[in-house]
């Protein structure tokens, strides 16, 4: 045993909380909701969609668990597959149960399939609420669709399968049913079904009729309004001596900046530690060797825990980077897995997934050489994965999620309700590229708004200035590492990957900056979930830098926008200290002072004004300039502070005009606007001139 495998083994000890899935069970979770002919298959390959499966949940490696179908549509002929962990296509439209068979007794899955329909229409949303009376519980959706025909939508009804209770007909449920907690769900039908919301009946004396109504898939309240700061965690800190003591040494500056979330890209031991050359991405993370140690370079587990605590007396909480999808070639298990010879061979042979068996050649993702993908259909494998999380997760704020959707659905929902289950506060973010709307409710809190982020470097593209040498610096990755969008030299493959990752925007009008608004419409027709939210990111360390790619102006309206749209605002480091290329050392004593206050106005705007937060509404306005690189639009916080926001993506000034009458004063930076002349523009009654971006509050909401 090596003196890392001897640490790993001394961490796994010091799990302290016990976490369970659903009740303990191996019942596989809630009613899951497709579409006929979509697939509860995990397959290999490249195909970026999002996997799925049913799975026993509190898996044992070594449990049998068997499926049939119980109850199906009178012409279906679907079978689930002969595996622990089945694979299911609904072959006609219906209501189906499936029968776990598993050490504990039979449990029975509601499996609702509905037509096929056409992916092009827009998705419906839900909302679920309810009245209580000492009677009845009277349940209360609110069902929408971006084109309007709300008309047209019914909802549908299920009770948790765990579950003892009845729905009448007209959505109640006796009140004097609820003598233990009770899931309930709601899907909205159209020509799409939605994303399921949910409701929790649970029984308590204190509360209105004795029940108490929880809504199990919202966020942490913390992180509604917060601003996530990526770092790259072997780069940030100084280089001297780059360590969780070091990082913890520079939290000022986080603080300075109103940061409320530290978003740690991967600690733990890696192949891709320090000494990384930058021609294989540099000292990444994202290709684990040891699940439970911290990189030793970067200290121990108590220097870690000593850092999350340095944050949380800041009020800043910490999201741990999972990468759980993949591991380390040179990861123990791999290494058995691939080696015959191997006193582990046997027990860990089937932990991955092979393109050949008999060659254990690996399954990975877009020729990112050196990650095999684990096989998350091994009982086995998910067992130990829970065994990863449920270390990690008292020891921090939430995890994002590394190629989440590398990982079926149907694992995370278990994770959701584990994580949630024991700790309601608790935060998750998946990274799912291109987003999927399937990952919310009751799967991950956040997701990577990559519509917005594409959209906005698409306009960056026409409306920016280039660096003086014209350079980017793509050739900072390599195909070796986890999350390779694009490369310099890249081959054919590699091109088709940077392809994929980057067509989120293909269906938005890119050539104004308008454009910008039809990003933030588009969560609303794929239909995410109401409670879903959409962390806003102009770059992160996939990405370029925006600054060196589109130049400065249009870097400083691009997180304008971030700031001041619906969502969650990230700032990746160095970005607001002038860094040009992705993966640097931070560059302490050398910052750009004017960027870097910029960014602190930009917060505190944010933090101190409830109309450019979350949940203030946001509204298109009619307004006009001569620059497809301006746009202008309003925000409305729930006691009618609206204000104005005008971004200029291109070099110099521009001159928007609107009808509403607006303040004097700039909210970003305190000083006076510019007033421009409106006698060119019928009906439209104020004008004003901006560099880059103008936050102007209405003063009379009516004008």
């Amino acid at each position: 045993m090596t003196d890392r495998d001897s640490n790993s083994d001394r961490n796994r000890e010091q799990t302290t909380l016990e976490f369970e899935s659903g009740d303990g069970s191996s019942h596989p979770g809630p009613p899951r909701f497709v579409t006929v002919g979509e697939s509860f298959v995990n397959p290999n390959g490249n195909d970026m969609e999002t996997r799925d499966e049913l799975a026993p949940w509190n898996p044992r490696g070594d449990a049998s668990y068997s499926w049939h179908v119980r109850d199906a549509p009178a012409d279906s002929s679907a079978t689930p597959t002969a595996a622990p962990i089945t694979e299911f296509v609904p072959d006609v439209p219906g209501t189906y149960t499936l029968a776990l068979e598993a050490p504990d007794g039979t449990h029975e899955l509601t499996v609702r399939a509905f037509p096929e329909a056409d992916e092009r229409a827009p998705r419906p949303q839900v909302s679920l609420e309810a009245t209580v009376t000492d009677d009845q519980i009277a349940l209360e959706a609110t069902a929408t669709v971006t084109d309007g025909s709300d008309a047209d939508l019914e909802v549908e009804y299920y009770v948790d399968d765990r579950d003892e209770a009845t729905i009448s007909a007209d959505g109640t449920i006796p009140t004097a049913e609820i003598t233990e907690p009770v899931r309930v769900y709601a899907v909205a039908v159209g020509e799409r079904h939605s994303v399921p919301d949910a409701l929790e009946l649970v029984p308590d004396e204190s509360a209105n009729a004795g029940v108490r109504l929880e809504q199990p898939f919202e966020a942490p309240t913390w992180v509604e309004n917060a601003l996530v700061y990526e770092i790259f965690t072997r780069r940030f800190p100084d280089q001297d001596e780059p360590t969780f003591q070091t990082i913890a040494d520079r939290l000022d500056h986080l603080e300075s900046l109103g940061v409320d979330v530290l978003w740690l890209t991967p600690f733990l031991e890696a192949e891709s530690g320090f000494g990384t050359p930058m021609d294989r991405g540099g000292p990444h993370g994202y290709n684990t060797r040891d699940y439970f140690s911290p990189d030793s370079d970067l200290g121990s587990l108590e220097d870690l825990e000593a850092l999350v605590e340095a944050c949380h007396d800041r009020e800043i909480r910490v999201v741990f980077d999972l990468v759980i999808n993949h591991t380390s070639e040179t990861h123990p298990f791999y290494e058995a897995a691939v080696d015959s010879s191997h006193p582990d061979h046997e027990r860990y042979r089937d932990w991955y997934r092979w393109e050949d068996t008999d060659e254990r050649e690996p399954d990975t993702y877009f020729g990112w050489d050196g990650i095999p993908n684990l096989d998350h259909s091994n009982p086995a494998v998910r067992e130990y994965l829970l065994e990863v999380i449920d270390f990690w997760a008292p020891k921090v704020d939430g995890f994002r999620t590394d190629v989440a959707w590398g990982v079926p659905l149907g694992f995370w929902t278990e994770v959701h309700d584990r994580l949630t289950s024991a700790d309601t506060d608790f935060f998750l973010l998946d990274e799912t590229l291109p987003s999927d709307v399937d990952m919310g409710g009751g799967r991950f809190h956040m997701h990577h708004d990559d519509v917005l982020h594409d959209t906005l470097e698409a306009i960056g593209e026409w409306a920016g200035a280039a660096d003086a040498a014209g350079t980017t610096d793509a050739g900072d990755a390599d195909a070796g590492q986890t999350e390779i969008k694009a490369e310099a030299g890249a081959t054919d493959e590699e091109d088709a990957v940077a392809d994929e990752f980057t067509d989120s925007a293909a269906g938005i009008d890119t050539a104004s900056a308008d454009a910008i608004l039809e990003a933030v419409a588009e969560r609303d027709r794929r239909g995410g979930h109401p409670d879903s939210l959409w962390l806003q990111y102009v770059e992160n360390h996939d990405t370029d830098r925006y600054l060196t790619q589109y130049g400065r102006d249009a870097q400083k309206a691009a997180a304008a926008a971030t700031f001041t749209l619906p969502g969650v605002p990230m700032v990746y480091y160095g970005q607001e200290t002038g860094l040009e290329t992705r993966r640097e050392p931070m560059n302490w004593g050398a910052f750009d002072d004017d960027l870097h206050t910029y960014y602190e106005q930009l917060s505190d705007l944010r933090r101190t004004h409830s109309a450019l937060q979350t949940d203030a509404t946001l509204e298109r306005i009619e307004y006009d300039t001569e620059t497809d690189a301006a746009v202008a639009y309003a925000r409305e916080d729930k006691n009618g502070t609206r204000v104005i926001v005008v971004l200029h993506f291109g070099e110099g000034e521009a001159t928007v005009r609107f009808d509403e009458a607006v303040a004097e004063t700039d909210l970003v930076t305190g000083s006076t606007v510019t007033r421009a002349d409106t006698a060119a523009s019928e009906g439209l009654s104020t004008g004003v001139t901006v560099d880059t971006v103008a936050v102007l509050e209405v003063t009379d909401a009516d004008a």
